[in-house]
């Protein structure tokens, strides 16, 4: 009996153990039926199973899913390689991952990454398939967030805020692409730079915003003569960039000009009507450049000579326009080594008054002692002196020279009355020349009142034309003399007479030449001798070579004259034999 009874503890037990086993195995198909995403098929891809986690993401209920095939979840956004390449892979045993979308019961599409288990039977063929798919909806949308972030980016990266015209980085992409692509396509294209004419005035006019509203409207403009064979766009400040495809240099040139006169046609800026223009130059790529680099040089030049022509035009690439910029930038490198080592240095001109007893003035010229040319004049180097920081340079050099020189001036025992500099509009660019002026005389001891400043008229014309004059009237306060320079050649009015603290005119040498046997030229001279006078200045002939020459400017009452009569100019240790063999310019005709 206690035999028995074990064997039925046994037993109990045993049922007990399955019973547990069975409500165990329930609650992990139950489990995985409500947390996992499962769905199994036969080998046909009849639905055979899927757990209800499926059901709530598919929106198909589990008789709708159950009996159909599982292309009733197909989105179509996969192709044909890749359903080839996921079959391929499961119908010979192997476990298949990757990323699959479907279609929703709505019509809507969900991601999720799928792992599908080929199930094999007993004698080693494939009765089915099991998909265990794993919700990534979260996950692809911030992907979907950071792509379009990205193109957000990228847009930003490549768009001109200002005008939303393509940036200059955009800009050089298709140039390059357009290179890289030459070999293959043979299609040649044009490169033009466009700059606003006069935006700076325009600038600083109408203030910033007003600025704005003209890069605006030039954009605008350009925008509305552009196809698909013209890019247009904006590089920086008041430069534009233009791409022609598919064109001759001939069309090309009748596409520029029409931009150049939608850009004439009157524009509202500030309140008012105002009319600009435009400079344009263009090359051509492969005729004027190997490279992308080279071509925007190339463009670059020729905008320069469309500049320097008067504006408001065309200009096309020239082979030589390369050979001058080169020219240039070699002889730029001359002159600043040059100033570095000293080899600038100043020859002096008298200026000879008519009246007794008042002192020679000298005029400083400018000289070069060039190492392997001799010593130069300035029309032999002066396009050297074409960047303003060479010019601001020189000047600040120009200043500790000359007054060294004075300061030799006086240890020769000689008298000298004023000595005039030739100052640029880069000289009142900032306070330092100035202050380096006054700094130079409170040092040396040698006083403001022995300085003429020389400006010409051209200075009194341009965005830098106040600080000009604001120069002008703290020299004149501090006593330093003013001569207006080549006067009537330029373009000042005698309004500069009135509102400027000029002291002096010089009258310029092209009306002294011919003054003796020209009516025309004699009545200029008298005409500025009376002007002057008649405002309290005083006047200086230039060009003065002959005794007939002395004779008629001293009867017309000019008070100085300068020029070869009297001397060419001469280094600073010359300067006493000069003036001691100088002819008397106090000349009176023999009465008759």
């Amino acid at each position: 009996m206690p035999h028995l009874e074990h064997m039925l503890e046994d037993i109990s037990a045993k049922k007990r153990s399955i019973s547990q086993i069975k409500s165990d195995d329930h609650f992990i198909r139950d489990a995985i039926d409500s947390t996992i995403i499962v769905i199994s098929t036969d080998v046909s891809g009849i639905i055979t199973c899927v757990s209800r986690k499926f059901c709530e993401m598919s929106g198909y209920s589990e008789e709708e899913l159950i009996g159909s095939n599982h292309r009733l979840l197909k989105s179509g956004e996969h192709d044909t390689a890749f359903l080839r390449g996921m079959y391929r892979q499961i119908v010979r045993g192997r476990i298949w991952h990757g990323e699959i979308c479907n279609r929703h019961k709505d019509g809507s599409l969900y991601w999720v990454y799928a792992s599908i288990v080929p199930h094999i039977c007993e004698r080693g063929k494939i009765n089915g398939y099991t998909s265990i798919w794993f919700d990534i909806a979260a996950r692809k949308l911030l992907e979907e967030e950071l792509r379009a972030s990205k193109e957000d980016l990228e847009r930003l990266a490549s768009i001109d805020p200002l005008t939303n015209l393509e940036n200059r980085r955009r800009f050089q992409e298709h140039i390059s692409s357009l290179v890289h692509e030459y070999p293959r396509t043979k299609r040649e294209f044009h490169l033009a730079l466009l700059d606003v004419d006069r935006f700076k005035e325009a600038h600083n006019t109408f203030g910033h915003p007003a600025g704005d509203d003209l890069l605006k409207m030039v954009a605008t403009r350009l925008r509305a003569i552009a196809d698909e064979h013209l890019l247009i766009s904006r590089l920086g400040g008041d430069e534009f960039g233009l791409i022609l495809t598919a064109c001759s240099s001939e069309q090309a040139n009748a596409v520029l000009e029409a931009a150049l006169e939608v850009i004439r046609q009157p524009m509202l800026i500030a309140g008012t009507s105002r009319r600009y223009s435009a400079s344009l130059g263009f090359a051509t790529f492969p005729m004027h450049a190997e490279d992308g680099a080279d071509l925007l040089k190339a463009a670059g030049l020729a905008l320069h000579h469309a500049k320097m022509n008067g504006r408001d035009c065309i200009e096309s690439f020239q082979p030589q326009f390369r050979d001058v910029a080169e020219r240039r930038a070699l002889l730029l490198a001359e002159v600043e080594g040059g100033l570095r080592q000293g080899a600038f240095e100043f020859h002096y001109q008298p200026i000879v008054p008519v009246a007794e007893h008042n002192p020679v003035s000298l005029e400083a010229l400018m000289r070069w002692r060039h190492p392997q040319q001799g010593l130069l004049s300035p029309a032999g180097f002066l396009e050297g002196f074409a960047d303003q920081q060479v010019r601001t340079a020189f000047g600040t050099y120009m200043l500790k020279k000359v007054f060294g020189d004075v300061a030799a001036f006086q240890t020769y025992g000689l008298t000298i009355g004023r000595v005039a500099l030739n100052l640029t509009s880069s000289d009142f660019q900032s306070d330092a020349f100035l202050d380096h002026f006054f700094n130079l005389s409170a040092g040396t001891g040698i006083p403001l009142s022995s300085f003429c400043a020389e400006v010409t008229e051209g200075m009194f014309l341009g965005a830098n034309q106040k600080r000009v004059e604001w120069g002008l009237h703290r020299l004149h306060e501090a006593g330093v003399e003013i001569a207006l320079d080549d006067f009537g050649t330029g373009f000042a009015s005698l309004t500069h007479l009135r509102q400027l603290p000029i002291d002096r005119l010089k009258i310029d040498r092209s009306f002294v030449a011919n003054m003796v046997l020209s009516n025309e030229d004699q009545a200029i001279v008298r005409g500025v001798i009376d002007i002057a006078h008649g405002l309290g200045a005083v006047v200086t002939a230039e060009g003065v070579e002959t005794v007939e020459q002395v004779e008629l400017l001293t009867d017309l009452g000019c008070d100085m004259l300068q020029g070869w009569y009297f001397g060419k100019a001469c280094a600073a240790e010359r300067l006493p034999s000069l003036l001691s063999a100088m002819p008397d310019c106090r000349i009176r005709r023999p009465e008759v």
